[in-house]
């Protein structure tokens, strides 16, 4: 059974004959903030957040839209990638596999194999899904929805950190480019 990792913080308690664990959750830690339903990628707004996307996912699997499912799942894992090159607590940056985690675990044995299907498409470099999808992430632009979810995921969250937990002078529209160069080889 996959233990719920959604915790930044867990504190080990040695009982007599058992271990007790205790999470610790920051508000706001993987939180959605809009239910999207099942969207296509035009649908998919840049304001949406990967916890969001992850509630597409969801939606998405549970009508048996599984190219849609897919096209949401990798846009999520997209969001959260940039996401980890603007937060600047490392210790938050695990935020976007937990959230994977989250997702799949919600699903079937053949649901997700199902899902891991239809992620196929993004295998093939020259695959005329794969290059659909790409015009569309390229032509929504730049993710601008709100990183609190892996802010809060982070040790700065329950320690305090001094200001809005992002890295100063980060350049948006350049690491956006550059993740989809080299974590999905458009354009």
């Amino acid at each position: 059974m996959i233990m719920r990792l959604g915790l930044t913080m867990a504190v080990l308690v040695a009982g007599a004959a058992t271990a007790q664990v205790t999470n610790f959750d920051a508000p706001g830690n993987l939180a959605a903030t809009v239910d999207p339903g099942c969207v296509t990628m035009a649908g998919a707004d840049v304001r949406l957040s990967p916890p969001d996307l992850g509630l597409g996912v969801q939606a998405c699997v549970g009508q048996g839209d599984w190219d849609a499912a897919a096209d949401l799942y990798a846009l999520m894992l997209l969001r959260a990638t940039f996401d980890t090159k603007r937060v600047e607590d490392p210790s938050a940056h695990q935020a976007g596999e937990v959230l994977s985690l989250q997702v799949t675990e919600t699903l079937s044995e053949a649901e997700r194999a199902r899902l891991g299907e239809a992620l196929m498409k993004f295998a093939d470099p020259q695959g005329a899904q794969k290059k659909v999808f790409c015009r569309a992430i390229t032509a929504a632009g730049v993710p601008q929805h709100d990183p609190s979810w892996m802010i809060q995921h982070g040790m700065g969250a329950f320690l305090g950190s001094e200001g809005d937990g992002l890295v100063k002078g980060f350049d948006a529209e350049s690491a956006w480019a550059l993740i989809l160069r080299q974590d999905l080889s458009c354009g």
